[in-house]
């Protein structure tokens, strides 16, 4: 019997949580839990959304327990405001969030994985790379060897980062940004699509452009 998963948030993420979590055929959707109540009661792609839903109530998380038989989750949400703080408190309840991989994504054996990743088709991750917790590796992209991914970072599609990158906590890399080797990108930091990386990122910073340089302050 195939381990169920609650799904955190329904927007257009959880769209893509629920293919790639089919087709890796390892968890059975348990129910969706979002905010919105316009969607309480109904089926999003066939997966039941729970009524009377808030977050951070830890009241409801108990019910849900009981009712599904289970204490595993997935965030299906992709804005960065929320997902830290919808894992970290999920985590601090004692759940425990599972990895959900494509089963055409390349993974090596020796890549170092946290809790609540998701590895999208396509994704090459070569090996003794660190991925953290909460992570996302969208369509296409690379984490090449030695990086170090630490929590809740979200790569986009067709990112490329060669070897011994570091990525700070809370970043967001944008579609098709490529890090050169060794470069370290700091926390809380938002690179947009298609900028080239050849120098290091401080911490809380927009950054862009071929090659990347700071903005402005990221002040979210």
């Amino acid at each position: 019997m195939k381990e169920k998963i609650v799904l955190i948030g329904a927007g257009q993420h959880a769209k893509v949580v629920l293919y790639n979590a089919r087709v890796q055929n390892k968890y059975d959707d348990a129910t969706i839990l979002d905010p919105n109540s316009s969607i309480w009661g109904n089926y999003i792609d066939g997966v039941y959304a729970e009524k009377d839903y808030k977050d951070f109530d830890v009241e409801y998380l108990r019910f849900i327990e009981e009712k599904y038989g289970t204490k595993r989750f997935f965030i299906g949400i992709g804005a960065m405001s929320l997902r830290k703080k919808i894992f970290e408190f999920f985590v601090s309840q004692g759940w425990e969030s599972v990895n959900i991989v494509h089963p055409n994504a390349v993974v090596s054996k020796d890549a170092k994985l946290g809790s609540g990743i998701l590895i999208e088709a396509g994704c090459l991750i070569t090996p003794s790379p660190f991925i953290g917790n909460n992570v996302v590796v969208n369509t296409g992209s690379q984490v090449n060897h030695d990086n170090v991914i630490e929590d809740h970072v979200y790569i986009a599609s067709g990112v490329v980062l060669s070897g011994g990158v570091t990525i700070g906590e809370n970043t967001l890399l944008d579609d098709g940004v490529i890090v050169s080797l060794g470069r370290k990108i700091g926390k809380n930091v938002i690179i947009g699509a298609g900028a080239i990386v050849t120098k290091d990122v401080p911490d809380n910073v927009i950054a862009y452009g071929c090659p990347c340089r700071v903005i402005k302050e990221n002040k979210k």
